[in-house]
């Protein structure tokens, strides 16, 4: 029961996103810029050996989608609360027999499945290397699955800073300064001569953990501190949500 009633809130929220321009603007946009990038990179891949693709293909582009994303999830996710709290509908779905967790996952994933429809369209990038003779796989498996988590994350963010107001600029706007300053951070702390700290700031970046999945380093820990990252800001929207009742 748990389950069904997230899958009914989240059959509506994928209903409204489809039908909204959107959804199909960012995807054209999105598109756009990594076909540019894919051609871009590929033609200056001097040999095209398995090697060479990872290192001047694979890598470069994946980086550049989830730099993308930094400016893409704010605006998936800039609508979830603060298009119900300026419609007035919010109270009315806390009032439902949807529970605060039950609306916040239902809108995480919704949001995550849009994220898999723009990534999809990447997929025909595989599909060309394959025809150049690129066969490590395990690194192309290992970068989409870095970059989904990556960007669940960056969700997670866009979710809470949505409950936070009922307007969708400054939904988005805080979401991306969240999103640059760590950004920022790492390369500040790239700069320290302090080892110990900055090993330390950095395993608490996205950055440092999704470097290793495009490089087809799959670690335990790296899965670990993504399940905190995204559960320390779903409580936090779970405050969020409940302080409207106080």
């Amino acid at each position: 029961m748990f389950v069904k009633k997230i899958e009914i809130l989240v059959r509506k929220e994928l209903k409204d996103a489809f039908l909204s321009p959107l959804i199909y603007i960012l995807a054209g946009l999105f598109c756009f810029m990594m076909g540019w990038l894919f051609f871009n990179y590929l033609i200056q891949a001097k040999q095209l050996t398995t090697r060479n693709m990872t290192d001047a293909v694979i890598t470069p582009i994946f980086g550049n989608i989830n730099f993308i994303f930094v400016f893409l999830s704010p605006l998936l996710t800039m609508r979830a609360f603060a298009e119900e709290k300026k419609q007035s509908t919010l109270d009315l779905l806390l009032r439902s027999e949807l529970s605060e967790l039950q609306i916040i996952l239902a809108k995480f994933i919704s949001n995550a499945v849009l994220v898999l429809f723009l990534i999809s369209f990447t997929f025909i990038f595989p599909v060309i290397l394959a025809l150049s003779g690129y066969s490590d796989w395990g690194v192309v498996s290992s970068a989409y699955i870095g970059v989904f988590l990556s960007i669940c994350a960056y969700l997670s963010i866009g979710l809470f800073c949505s409950s936070l107001t009922d307007n969708q600029i400054v939904a988005s706007l805080l979401t991306f300064c969240i999103l640059l300053g760590s950004m920022l951070m790492v390369i500040t702390v790239n700069a320290s001569n302090n080892y110990l700290l900055s090993l330390m700031i950095q395993y608490l970046t996205v950055p440092f953990h999704y470097e290793g999945f495009i490089k087809g380093l799959i670690r335990s820990y790296s899965f670990v501190y993504f399940a905190s990252y995204m559960g320390f800001f779903f409580f936090l929207t779970l405050k969020s949500l409940q302080s409207r009742k106080w």
